[in-house]
């Protein structure tokens, strides 16, 4: 079985990788404002734009400053979590601090701009970041290793929530034109092999996206939705958001797709074993 501990320690990680990636160069200049922060207001209700560009004129006044404090936050939560310190105020740190950078700094993920997928990174890794932390809340009086039993339910209906989420977002009318949804594949052989079938396409993993919600929310077959649902994470994480894009001079995290995958893990813990057990068998086998 994955373990609480180890989810919240791979979340650690991925938060402390965060706070290494807030320190370069570029982000303490005027371009992790301008081609960070402004775009994810663009496009949006009026209300998004005016928090984003409030956050990002507070920032560039001082952004050698701030920048380092955003750095020093995350790279302090992904340590306390990684050695397990003060748990329970740490994950409702993180929680905050999530939603703070899941308005400020990416407009509630762009969900209402028309544009946003799964595939490309929406609803923004941060707000997952928050959903793991609740489903990684420490059982009372429990070992560490322990899962609390309504945090693997919540991972369920938050993973659940997300895919259906998905598939509504394949109906918008950007991706219901001949080409729309191939624009969104960031690799190029596959994005000109979908060509003109892009509303056939986006169709289909829309109903994908629906199938694994409904298995998710409603506890049918569940092993076989959070295997399906590690793999596409990951897929898409390749396809749709070229793996973070993690050595670009202003990438700030590693993308959704990653973190989609460890909150299927935290759907069934228990998946880990079957997977050993498989391997175990083939290996007996040879």
């Amino acid at each position: 079985m994955v373990s609480r501990r180890t989810v919240q320690t791979v979340l650690g990680a991925v938060w402390f990788l965060d706070g290494l990636l807030q320190l370069k160069p570029e982000m303490f200049t005027s371009s992790f404002i301008k081609q960070v922060i402004l775009p994810t207001g663009q496009g949006q209700p009026d209300w998004i734009s005016t928090l984003v560009n409030w956050g990002a004129q507070v920032a560039d006044s001082h952004i050698v400053v701030w920048n380092l404090l955003f750095a020093l936050v995350q790279l302090a939560l992904g340590i306390a979590l990684m050695f397990n310190f003060k748990t329970k105020q740490t994950i409702l740190a993180s929680i905050v601090w999530s939603a703070m950078v899941w308005i400020f700094g990416e407009g509630v993920g762009q969900i209402l701009t028309g544009q946003a997928l799964l595939l490309t990174g929406a609803p923004g890794a941060v707000l997952i970041y928050a959903l793991l932390g609740i489903a990684i809340w420490p059982a009372k009086n429990q070992p560490t290793r322990q899962w609390w039993v309504p945090g693997i339910r919540f991972a369920q209906i938050s993973l659940g929530c997300l895919w259906f989420a998905g598939f509504l977002m394949h109906f918008q009318p950007s991706y219901l034109t001949p080409t729309g949804f191939s624009q969104a594949v960031s690799v190029p052989w596959l994005a000109k092999w979908i060509g003109d079938s892009s509303v056939a396409v986006s169709i289909v993993l829309g109903l994908v996206e629906l199938a694994l919600a409904t298995m998710l929310l409603f506890k049918l077959r569940l092993r076989t939705a959070v295997w399906a649902s590690v793999i596409l994470s990951i897929v898409y994480w390749w396809v749709g958001q070229s793996f973070g894009q993690v050595l670009d001079p202003v990438a700030t995290d590693v993308n959704s797709g990653p973190l989609m995958a460890l909150l299927a893990l935290c759907a069934y813990p228990q998946l880990w074993n079957a997977f050993q057990r498989r391997v175990h068998h083939k290996v007996q086998m040879h």
